[in-house]
């Protein structure tokens, strides 16, 4: 090919036009900021967590703190099924929900209606994800232990 047709050939490719500025439009969902979605995790993931402990305790050492005993016994006017749907909402749904906080406020969506696509960006923020990880952790630690005991007839 000689130096004149490629200049030719070249002359003759369209030239790439720029995306509207509609379709550079930025979906970001957002909840929280980094810091404090971190900081409500950890609340959420530490107070189940300590009942957990509580728990773990009272079965390795044969005690009985009176802490647990609002959720053996009849020591509430809470009946019995209302009490264990409550005590599952805070052992297996704060640190779900302590999750999906921080998993929204290290995650950014943007949309290109042109393409008709939405791209996922996740920030490395190591809070955030190390409480997401634990809130993961502890949710399904709970409900695998409410499956063993059901299976196991406990």
């Amino acid at each position: 090919m000689t130096q004149e047709k490629m200049e030719n050939r070249l002359k003759d490719i369209p030239k790439p036009e720029p995306m509207p500025p509609a379709a550079q439009e930025m979906l970001r969902l957002t909840l929280l900021n980094a810091k404090r979605s971190s900081r409500v995790g950890l609340l959420l993931i530490v107070l189940p967590g300590l009942v957990v402990l509580v728990f773990f305790f009272q079965n390795a050492f044969n005690t009985f703190p009176g802490l647990t005993r609002w959720f053996a016994h009849e020591a509430t006017l809470i009946p019995m099924p209302l009490r264990a749907i409550l005590l599952f909402l805070f052992l297996a749904g704060f640190p779900f929900i302590a999750l999906v906080i921080n998993m929204l406020a290290i995650t950014y969506y943007r949309y290109n209606p042109l393409r008709r696509e939405v791209t996922v960006i996740v920030k490395m923020k190591w809070n955030n994800i190390l409480v997401a990880v634990f809130g993961c952790a502890l949710a399904t630690f709970y409900i695998l232990h409410l499956l063993a005991d059901t299976l196991l007839g406990k």
